[in-house]
């Protein structure tokens, strides 16, 4: 009898639910509402942990828009892969919202071999008064649910919009502190540090070729407010450093192994929505002849809240090769292309 015991106790333990070994947590853009008159667009960011409920960091993450849906990333791109910090958590930075409607972002985590799954939700207004009539036809206001979690009946509630300009939905409401400033202005300052994965693709009538560039991106960033911080300027420098190529093929070491980058932006969106975003051209000599033509980009989407700013720098590196450029004597054309999030905390100094 003893032994039966035993063994159903051994059968209830084994058929206990388990954890999951990798799981993603919404911190932020769950329910979020995106005013387009006041270009807010709520950034999803995302935490992911392991079974023991720990942040995992140097996990990936994509975030994926559906085709079809009013919003895209960086660039008019649907898909972003981000790389969690020591903290776990990604963000998706350069998010910007394209029309009225409905928007579900699909995030997807991946560390070790384990795979984790989540949907963000959000929907854009064309102005406030249509998101509070929204929130009045649905039943009004609604107080989100402990921990973070959407209200019962789905209304939006206007004083919440009136809060942050109408970027949160209930339940999502952050509380902002601005620093003051006036006109004679604030300054923010920063680091910046993560990767940067390129795609490159060389084409030529007898082969097609494709590897992955990774660089080390570093750098810092100055903000300066001014105008109780609703606007300013914003200077970011830095460079990214070759790291390592995977694939073979065509694809070999970048002639130049640092990149520095420089910017200069105007910075606008109130302090709940700051933002700005600037782009660099330039021309160069191809590897093997022609030219090459390259861009870069640099967007900030984030918020003042006391002494500090946090958001999220997207960096996004384009280039195409034109001209008579040849590998083993076959003329090809070069393109390449990556865009990566960085999450940074900028510090106030009056």
């Amino acid at each position: 009898m003893l032994r039966v015991v035993l063994i159903v106790g051994c059968f209830a333990l084994l058929l206990q639910p388990q954890a999951p070994p990798l799981r993603i947590v919404v911190l932020e853009g769950e329910a979020a509402v995106n005013i387009i008159q006041q270009n807010t667009a709520v950034r999803p960011l995302v935490e992911v942990r392991d079974r023991n409920n720990v942040p995992v960091a140097g996990a990936t993450v994509t975030f994926t828009i559906g085709g079809g849906q009013p919003a895209a990333f960086a660039g008019g791109v649907q898909t972003l892969t981000v790389t969690t910090n020591a903290a776990g958590q990604a963000a998706a930075g350069g998010f910007n919202v394209l029309g009225p409607g409905a928007i579900q972002v699909q995030v997807q985590a991946a560390y070790q071999g384990q795979i984790a799954t989540a949907a963000i939700s959000q929907t854009n207004f064309a102005t406030a008064a249509a998101a509070s009539q929204a929130g009045a036809a649905s039943g009004g206001s609604s107080s989100g649910a402990a921990g973070g979690g959407s209200g019962g009946g789905g209304g939006i509630s206007g004083t919440t919009i009136g809060i942050v300009g109408g970027a949160v939905a209930a339940g999502a409401v952050a509380a902002t502190q601005v620093v003051g400033g006036g006109d004679e202005g604030v300054s923010y300052s920063g680091s910046i540090s993560g990767q940067l994965a390129v795609t490159v693709t060389n084409t030529s009538s007898s082969f097609v070729t494709t590897c992955i560039t990774t660089y080390a991106v570093t750098g810092t960033i100055t903000m300066t407010l001014v105008n109780d911080n609703a606007s300013g300027a914003a200077v970011v420098d830095g460079a990214r450093n070759h790291v390592t190529i995977a694939a073979g093929g065509q694809c070999a070491a970048p002639p130049v192994t640092t990149l520095p980058f420089h910017f200069e932006a105007s910075v606008s969106g109130g302090p709940s929505s700051l933002a700005f975003r600037a782009t660099n051209n330039f021309t160069a000599p191809a590897p093997d002849g022609g030219t090459a033509t390259s861009s870069e980009t640099i967007s900030f989407s984030g918020a003042a809240s006391g002494a500090t700013i946090t958001g999220t720098v997207a960096l996004e590196a384009r280039s195409t090769s034109t001209g008579s450029v040849t590998a083993q004597g076959v003329p090809y054309t070069s393109a390449i292309g990556g865009t990566s999030a960085f999450p940074v905390t900028m510090t106030g100094t009056p």
